[in-house]
């Protein structure tokens, strides 16, 4: 695969893209996890994967997990919360489906049939799994969690389930142990990267996209102190967001002449820091949000700045709205339905615009 896209003028990194299996020669830092996480789909047919927003769990599983199989020895089904989880789940694997699945046929069966289409093992992978529980209701969870352990439960290798999500919602979880009582049993958390795995993300990914790092190890902790949170540490889309900035910069920078991409100090001091960064991108996607609506027939403007300055006081600081308090001002203000609303707040939610906890929504700090 060619990586590298300089003289295209294009940025190759991969911003809020998670890594998919055909980015396994650019996928660096994560051996051990992946590694962790091998072995673990061999333990029992249910796995959960959880961690911090921004540690990379999705890019864990559909880049380093994808790469340790054989296209023969695994089928992987990625399934996203739309409306309802279960009925997703159930559209999902129709939809995989060679010979046709009555919709009537209960959920075992409905997966057995799928597994005599392919003969290798399923895995649905239930990822950014905690939307059922911002979105979803008590009903909903319910019947998912009962599906799941009709499933299961059967002790049988011709399917396994993956739960990925945010660490934050795993007490949500407790609520269900009754009915799969072997939920928490095969768990891995996914830590943020300590500074020795950082170094080898920047250098080795600088190396692949033959970008000219001017300083080596001490211009990658410079761009490290400048995106790392003191609490937090440092989160992958940030790092993903920053580097991509800095091509960029280095693009305006290099005008007509034809050199490789370099970053070195001034280029790293001219960018500043994180906040500043995350200022730039916040613009821009509010644009990107802005256009997405429209297309989706949204006449009138404004809906994306509207929401985020209901999370602002006029002190300037955070405010904490609970979920159907956000979505009924946003639509008295807007003049706008439901599904324009609760649209734009996921989207916000995917791009890290906001931070999604339990029934409120919050504006990140950094923002």
């Amino acid at each position: 695969m060619d990586v590298t896209t300089t003289s295209a003028g294009r940025s190759p990194f991969k911003f809020l893209d998670s890594y998919a299996k055909e980015d396994r020669a650019i996928f660096f830092g994560r051996e051990a996890e992946v590694e962790e996480l091998y072995e673990r789909v061999f333990e029992s047919n249910l796995i959960l994967l959880y961690g911090a927003s921004g540690t990379g769990k999705t890019s864990l599983i559909n880049c380093g997990l994808a790469n340790q199989f054989e296209n023969t020895e695994w089928l992987p089904i990625s399934v996203r919360r739309t409306d309802n989880l279960l009925d997703d789940w159930e559209k999902a694997i129709r939809q995989f489906a060679v010979k046709p699945i009555d919709a009537s046929r209960p959920l075992p069966e409905q997966a057995r049939s799928l597994y005599l289409d392919y003969f290798k093992t399923i895995y649905f992978i239930f990822d950014q799994f905690e939307e059922l529980f911002i979105f979803g209701s008590e009903a909903e969870q319910l019947a998912f969690f009962e599906a799941l352990a009709t499933l299961v439960d059967r002790d049988e290798n011709q399917w396994k389930a993956l739960i990925s999500m945010r660490e934050e919602y795993l007490a949500h979880l407790s609520n269900f142990e009754l009915i799969l009582p072997r939920l928490f049993e095969n768990r891995q958390r996914v830590e943020r990267m300590n500074r020795a795995n950082l170094l080898q993300v920047v250098g080795q990914t600088a190396q692949a996209f033959e970008i000219t790092l001017e300083g080596g190890d001490e211009l990658i902790n410079l761009i490290i102190d400048n995106i790392k949170d003191p609490r937090s540490g440092v989160e992958l889309a940030n790092l993903q967001i920053y580097l991509d900035k800095l091509y960029r910069n280095d693009l305006v920078r290099m005008g007509s002449e034809t050199r490789p991409i370099l970053f070195d100090r001034p280029l790293v001091e001219s960018t500043r820091q994180l906040e500043d960064v995350l200022s730039d991108f916040l613009e821009e996607q509010l644009a990107t949000v802005e256009q997405e609506l429209k297309q989706m027939g949204l006449q009138s403007e404004g809906l994306p700045m509207n929401l985020l300055f209901s999370l602002v006081t006029d002190e300037g600081t955070k405010r904490n709205l609970a979920a159907e308090e956000l979505r009924a001002q946003a639509m008295r203000q807007n003049q706008v339905n439901t599904e324009l609303v609760d649209y734009c707040i996921r989207r916000f939610n995917e791009l890290r615009i906001l931070r999604i906890m339990g029934e409120e929504f919050h504006k990140p700090g950094v923002l």
